[in-house]
């Protein structure tokens, strides 16, 4: 386990330098530097990431960082709100399906995730903006609040700010911020939550087989104990790195949905830089996040690696 801890930390190491110097090509590519200042003109780049210094952006002429620190919390909050939803309708919805393996509900659940799979995510958006903001008229189509409310920034995430808040209209304010966040949230859980599903549903499947569940239940154990306490604790472990694969998928989309629900996030900060070619926005954006999605991936599989005993064993079977 150490080493393979070791191994994974190295990787983690040298594929975060590799996105540095990608990160340092474009800046080249700008500036044009020349041959023999190249590495030198690294090290200062590097010197100026470890030190927060991530340029000015050209559109407000503050500093990235700044900006970044504004538009990030909306996007987590986002993303979160999304990765909640899809784990808490996708775990239940595969479980079901592995349960009734090959009848009517399990083709049923399948056939809407591939459904909800199929579908793509701005005509998805765009949607449940025609039926529930401009149809029915229960839930607003943009923005993050009524511009009716002022809350004052703390933590960047709008539901605990007006939480936080000492306006005597917060829990107003805070409805009104859940009824923004929902149809953006809801379109941009569709997608992992199809993928939960499948997976969820294959790995129980195969759980439901092994011999420890059929003595589960020969002791008299009900359904949902068997399931709480044998199946659930050992199908989740193994899909966890691809699960974890599914906030690249969030994050991506993310940039499109807030597009269309003009959420005042990461996403629509980057499209509008790209817009308007600032490129020191661009590059600590692409920078940003590529890091966060690897640091994801190494984490799900350490955790998968110890969660799971199986997978331990594999690993001392390689070594050996």
């Amino acid at each position: 386990m150490l080493s393979y801890t070791l191994r994974r930390l190295n990787l983690l190491l040298f594929t975060l330098l590799g996105l540095t110097l990608l990160s340092y090509w474009l800046e080249v590519e700008l500036s044009s530097i020349p041959v023999p200042h190249l590495v030198q003109g690294y090290l200062n780049y590097l010197s100026r990431l470890f030190s927060g210094e991530f340029g000015y952006s050209t559109q407000t002429g503050h500093p990235v960082l700044e900006d970044l620190a504004r538009h990030l919390p909306a996007t987590l909050e986002l993303c979160l709100v999304a990765v909640g939803i899809a784990v808490l309708v996708g775990i239940p919805l595969g479980t079901l399906a592995a349960l009734n393996l090959g009848r009517p509900l399990d083709v049923g659940i399948m056939g809407f995730s591939l459904l909800g799979a199929s579908l793509p995510v701005y005509w998805l958006g765009q949607l449940l903006i025609l039926l529930f903001a401009l149809q029915l008229h229960w839930l607003p189509s943009s923005g993050q609040l009524n511009l009716l409310y002022e809350i004052k920034p703390v933590t960047g995430f709008i539901l605990i700010d007006c939480w936080l808040s000492n306006e005597p209209f917060r829990w107003s304010a805070w409805m009104n911020a859940l009824h923004h966040l929902l149809l953006p949230s809801l379109a941009l859980s569709v997608l992992p939550t199809t993928e939960i599903v499948r997976l969820v549903r294959n790995s129980m499947a195969d759980v439901l087989r092994q011999n420890y569940i059929k003595a589960a239940f020969s002791r008299g154990w009900s359904l949902m104990f068997v399931i709480l306490r044998h199946g659930l604790r050992n199908a989740l472990p193994p899909i966890l790195p691809q699960l974890t694969l599914q906030f690249g998928t969030i994050i991506t989309s993310a940039i499109i949905i807030e597009q269309v629900f003009e959420w005042p996030g990461m996403g629509h900060w980057l499209i509008s830089s790209i817009m308007a070619r600032d490129y020191a926005v661009i590059q600590t954006s692409l920078l940003l996040v590529s890091c966060v999605l690897l640091v994801l991936n190494i984490a799900a599989e350490l955790l998968s690696t110890l969660l799971y005993p199986a997978r331990r064993k594999e690993l001392y079977g390689q070594q050996d």
